[in-house]
């Protein structure tokens, strides 16, 4: 290898380490009318929707107060945990989403202190440097200023950061013990079955099946909706005593459902807690 080759190499090497190993950075604001917020930090996570990562969503968080990454990757709902960390203070954070293929699936920009939020899509322009499983970098500027029902708002959001992975390992197939209370408690819907899932639900049965006729045959009928009767469970992944479930199935209106569900492990048993399920068309 010549001297210069070798230079060549030594340099695109350098390079290449160096933005592997780059700090996570993040800056710009969001304006609407005499409210808005200027923004010094960046966290990237995943929003798991599908079975194959790969399609999932991004979510950058752009905020005035640090955030904890890991904690909000983790999270059945990232949006939800980063609100509780951001919790009172004055400030907020502007999330936004971007797709697998490289665009956009809105901006949401919240502060406290004053009040105020926003959602927003399809305006400025966006533009990806880095784009990998582990990193995005990009920036979404809108210069112009948009107007809404009298307020005009502008941004203009820079972002380099690492996708934070979720913590935890993969549950065998069928999904082991919370894969098998899950289909516990699809059966014990299907079949109204009181006792069992109010143990299924843990907590959550005390307001949702109290001793009152009239409620239980609300929740009951709130319970089918949506429910497939026989869950196939894709895949899932445990973290401590929290588990996510990947599954699908047809609910009693023959409709197909796909989404995850986050399982809660109380002392050896396993509860039913947050469903996430939407209709797949075929």
């Amino acid at each position: 290898m010549t001297p210069q080759r070798f230079a060549l190499l030594a340099l695109a090497l350098f390079g290449s380490i160096g933005h592997a190993n780059a700090a996570d950075t993040g800056s710009g604001h969001f304006r609407m009318a005499e409210n808005g917020l200027e923004t010094r930090y960046a966290i990237a996570v995943r929003r798991e929707e599908h079975v194959d990562p790969t399609f999932d969503d991004i979510f950058v968080y752009l905020s005035d107060h640090p955030l904890d990454a890991a904690k909000i990757a983790a999270a059945f709902d990232p949006d939800n945990a980063a609100s509780e960390q951001l919790g009172e203070r004055t400030g907020g954070a502007i999330r936004v989403c971007l797709t697998a293929d490289g665009g956009e699936c809105g901006l949401y920009y919240r502060r406290r202190n004053p009040d105020d939020s926003f959602n927003t899509s399809g305006y400025g322009e966006l533009r990806l440097d880095v784009q990998t499983d582990a990193r995005i970098a990009g920036r979404w500027v809108l210069a112009e200023p948009q107007d809404f029902f009298g307020k005009p708002y502008d941004y203009d959001l820079r972002f380099d950061v690492a996708i934070a992975q979720p913590s935890g390992t993969a549950l065998p197939a069928g999904g082991g013990a919370p894969g098998g209370a899950y289909r516990a408690y699809a059966t014990a819907v299907a079949k109204g079955d009181i006792v069992a899932l109010r143990e299924l639900l843990g907590d959550e049965a005390r307001w949702r099946l109290p001793n009152d006729d009239q409620r239980i045959k609300e929740t009951l009928k709130d319970l089918r909706d949506e429910q497939p009767q026989q869950p196939k469970i894709l895949r899932g992944r445990l973290h401590g005593n929290e588990a996510i479930l990947w599954v699908e199935g047809v609910d009693r209106d023959d409709i197909k459902r796909s989404g995850r569900v986050r399982m809660v492990r109380e002392g050896n048993a396993w509860r039913v807690g947050e469903r996430d399920l939407e209709s797949v068309e075929e």
